[in-house]
């Protein structure tokens, strides 16, 4: 079960997530390009700026990649992912009733640290919006996740050197990771679905700390002429309906920015009250300014 508040989480398993993924990328060979970086390892890459110019971003304990179905209809790239997998001492992870699933996979790192790797996909064919796991035959899956594909047309690069797993030395790989209107897009998404604390806090951390020169805006306007128009608008209007003002309820009073604020700050801690209500303001004044500027 993921940590619900900042505290449970640690530099260390964000680092190790890191391996991870470079490890994987390593030995995917000339399949490496079919797979995008999505969720909470993604702000390390996103925003630029490090402690102490920025705060300290809460990290990860997992590592959600979206795959090109093709990985899975192609025989040669389904084995080799199953072949690394397995060799890197990967097991298949489990659901919230605790059974055995095929997109789900973890490891123990040598520092007994537990690592989980979610593969995900937007299948055409499973309509509906569902968040559902894709019929398959072998042992490796992906959930599908609509609207995930957009990372292929939406992301960026990053050069990153690690240790990879299994002590098998430096590793220096090019990985691609969701742009800012992917995350945030994704995200909304997510949030509305599961309502998780953390991805609130994934969401206004980016959009606070992404872009010195300003450039947010520009990147959604230019988003919202483009091929996935329709689901960005959709992911603007969701954060308007979590985190603005409207005729019934001021922004801060909303569960978007009190998730954040409660994910930061103890929300046991007396003294910690009029901290986080000052942290609800800056949510909802992020998220607002950011749809002023869109103007969508």
């Amino acid at each position: 079960m993921k940590p619900t508040t900042l505290d449970g989480y640690d530099k260390s398993y964000t680092l190790d997530c890191e391996r991870l993924l470079v490890t994987l990328i390593r030995g995917l060979g000339p399949w490496k390009e079919s797979i995008v970086l999505v969720g909470g390892l993604t702000p390390r890459y996103l925003v630029k700026a490090k402690p102490p110019a920025v705060p300290e971003h809460a990290g990860t304990q997992d590592v959600d990649v979206v795959v090109d179905l093709q990985i899975l209809a192609d025989v040669d790239a389904y084995h080799t992912l199953e072949d690394n997998l397995k060799k890197l001492g990967f097991e298949r992870g489990t659901n919230s009733k605790n059974q055995k699933v095929s997109w789900r996979w973890e490891v123990r790192t040598e520092h007994n640290v537990l690592l989980r790797l979610e593969l995900l996909a937007d299948h055409p064919d499973m309509k509906g919006g569902k968040v559902e796991a894709l019929p398959t035959e072998g042992s490796i899956s992906a959930l599908n996740v609509p609207h995930s594909s957009m990372v292929f047309d939406h992301f960026q690069t990053v050069e990153i050197t690690a240790e990879s797993l299994g002590g098998n030395g430096m590793l220096t790989e090019t990985v691609k990771y969701a742009d800012l209107v992917a995350f945030t897009t994704l995200k909304a998404l997510a949030y509305t679905q599961r309502w998780e604390r953390k991805d609130a806090h994934d969401l206004v951390y980016c959009l606070d700390h992404y872009d010195p020169q300003n450039s947010v805006p520009h990147e959604f306007q230019e988003a919202l002429k483009g091929k996935h128009g329709d689901v960005v608008r959709q992911a603007l209007s969701l954060l308007r309906h979590h985190f603005c003002d409207d005729q019934k309820t001021e922004g801060y009073l909303k569960d978007g920015p009190v998730a954040v604020a409660k994910f930061e700050l103890d929300e046991n801690d007396p003294e910690t009250a009029e901290p986080r209500m000052l942290r609800q303001r800056e949510a909802s004044f992020t998220v607002t300014s950011l749809l002023e500027r869109v103007g969508d």
